[in-house]
């Protein structure tokens, strides 16, 4: 077992790195090509790894003293930059792919950001309205299903299962309106493009902008319960103080990582059917493995359950918006700040495949 991880520790990085650079290429590396890069990024990434272990006082990787849990954290800080490092590395090695085509990309989405946003929040408004349009309770069932959901995870977890959390109602409701965003957001942008197809087959549009809508219809819901949040904490007389401004860039880190992963989903989407199903037996799996309905430092022994809040960003976001609004607690910005810029790599990576696949999605719906 503990070979087997010791390999993993080192080629699961490269992997990440080798799969993001044919990405860019557009599957068009060859077999050779393939090995080399693959032999690059595994001497690269783990020289740059081991160079941050030894910055942190770790001067030699002596397997019979490592630690199972250091053996997952040098994994995972290795695939964190596996992310980033093959966007310079194709800079350079690339003649496709240039600062200018970045460039270009940056700017047509701007653009199109700009043109099209207004029609986002129209459609977004027009499908608020219609979800409610024939029910007797109107708006109130935005409302009364998460505090419905959250009476139900109180008393199973509360009382059944013996949670001990401070202020556990509370606790419980912000773990599931923010997991329920990102999971109906994830999980409905498998089919946008073919839920879309009379629009997209009639005038053009990035078909991003049908995921946008999506998200802020998500994002009005969850703007809701937050407001149902602030009255529980009234009435629980949970104390504030000026930590709670931090949820604004937790938000703001939430929302581009659902774009982001929503994005690539999309895409995928289109080709491959089954695609929704499987996203939403992960999303059950990873709903259990973000804190929703526990606190993971409290639950998971150490070191498992920092490394779980660290190299899974809903974990994370939850627990920080947690300290910021219920513990009067400064959330770790520093890894907030990482997995913001890996949400902005994974939007850049949906955004220029949407971009360069978009005029065949017409053909295959």
């Amino acid at each position: 077992m503990l070979f087997i991880l010791n390999i993993l520790m080192f080629i699961v990085p490269a992997i990440v790195s080798l799969i993001i650079h044919n990405y860019l290429r557009h599957g068009e590396m060859l077999g050779k090509r393939k090995a080399i890069f693959f032999v690059v990024y595994l001497l690269l990434l783990n020289a740059i790894t081991y160079g941050v272990s030894w910055a942190r006082g770790v001067r030699s990787l002596d397997f019979s003293h490592m630690t199972i849990s250091y053996r997952l954290k040098f994994m995972g800080l290795g695939a964190l930059l596996g992310f980033i490092v093959p966007f310079v590395v194709c800079l350079l090695t690339e003649d496709i792919i240039t600062i200018g085509g970045f460039v270009r990309y940056g700017k047509r989405f701007t653009k199109d950001l700009r043109k099209y946003m207004p029609y986002a929040i129209w459609a977004a408004k027009s499908d608020l309205g219609a979800e409610v349009a024939s029910s007797y309770l109107n708006w109130l069932w935005w409302l009364i299903e998460p505090f419905c959901m959250m009476i139900i995870y109180t008393v199973i977890f509360g009382y059944v299962f013996k949670a001990s959390e401070q202020y556990f109602p509370v606790f419980i409701f912000t773990g599931i309106t923010m997991w329920g965003f990102f999971s109906r957001s994830v999980n409905g942008s498998v089919n946008t493009v073919r839920n879309g197809k009379d629009i997209i087959t009639k005038i053009y549009m990035p078909k991003y902008i049908l995921l946008l809508s999506k998200m802020f219809v998500n994002g009005f819901k969850m703007m809701v319960s937050f407001g149902v949040i602030a009255v529980m904490m009234l009435v629980f007389r949970v104390p504030i103080n000026w930590n709670v401004i931090w949820m604004i860039p937790i938000l703001a880190v939430l929302f581009l990582f659902t774009f982001g992963v929503g994005s690539i989903m999309m895409h995928y989407g289109v080709y491959v059917n089954d695609l929704g199903y499987i996203t939403g037996i992960v999303l059950q799996m990873m709903m259990y493995l973000s804190g929703v309905f526990y606190k993971i430092s409290k639950r998971i022994p150490e070191p498992f359950g920092e490394m779980i809040e660290n190299f899974n960003p809903v974990a994370l976001l939850i627990s920080s918006m947690r300290s910021a609004i219920m513990y009067q607690e400064t959330p770790r910005l520093g890894i907030i700040a990482v997995w913001g810029f890996i949400s902005l790599v994974l939007m850049a990576l949906g955004v220029f495949t949407i971009y360069s696949n978009e005029n065949s999605y017409v053909k295959v719906i």
